[in-house]
């Protein structure tokens, strides 16, 4: 299950980065890009719950990015780093992982993924948003 939960974080990031380029972000879209990432049935479930949560709020999580983010526009953030933040804060948000869990996860997914820097800044950026989320919600204890 760990193995599927952490496949169902990069096929949510990748999805996400494909709407950067097609914005498209109808399930045929989702599928279609599930399909050609060959995803197993369960990462692919959760992927979708995941980037469906995404959708349901996304002003709010890009706002929550955007304000951690500090002296970055919001814009010019690379596409991996965004969509891989953008999946932790959605999943810190529904609140069912341990937040330490979904910030490592988005730390490796960036190394993976992104470029040298990349870790570093999804990590600061994350811990800010987790630092506001327990101040103002109690959400991500």
């Amino acid at each position: 299950m760990p193995h599927d939960r952490r496949q169902a974080r990069i096929l949510a990031m990748q999805a996400l980065c494909q709407w950067d380029v097609q914005h498209d972000h109808s399930d045929a879209a989702m599928l279609d890009c599930l399909a050609d990432l060959d995803a197993s049935p369960q990462a692919a479930t959760h992927a979708m719950r995941l980037v469906r949560a995404y959708w349901n709020d996304a002003k709010s999580v890009d706002e929550r990015i955007a304000r951690a983010a500090e002296h970055w526009e919001f814009d010019r953030i690379s596409s991996v780093d965004r969509n891989a933040m953008r999946v932790a804060v959605v999943e810190l948000l529904l609140g069912a992982t341990p937040p330490a869990v979904v910030l490592d996860e988005a730390i490796e997914i960036a190394r993976e993924f992104g470029g040298e820097e990349s870790p570093r800044f999804v990590n600061g950026v994350l811990n800010s948003v987790l630092t506001t989320l327990r101040s103002t919600t109690g959400t991500g204890e």
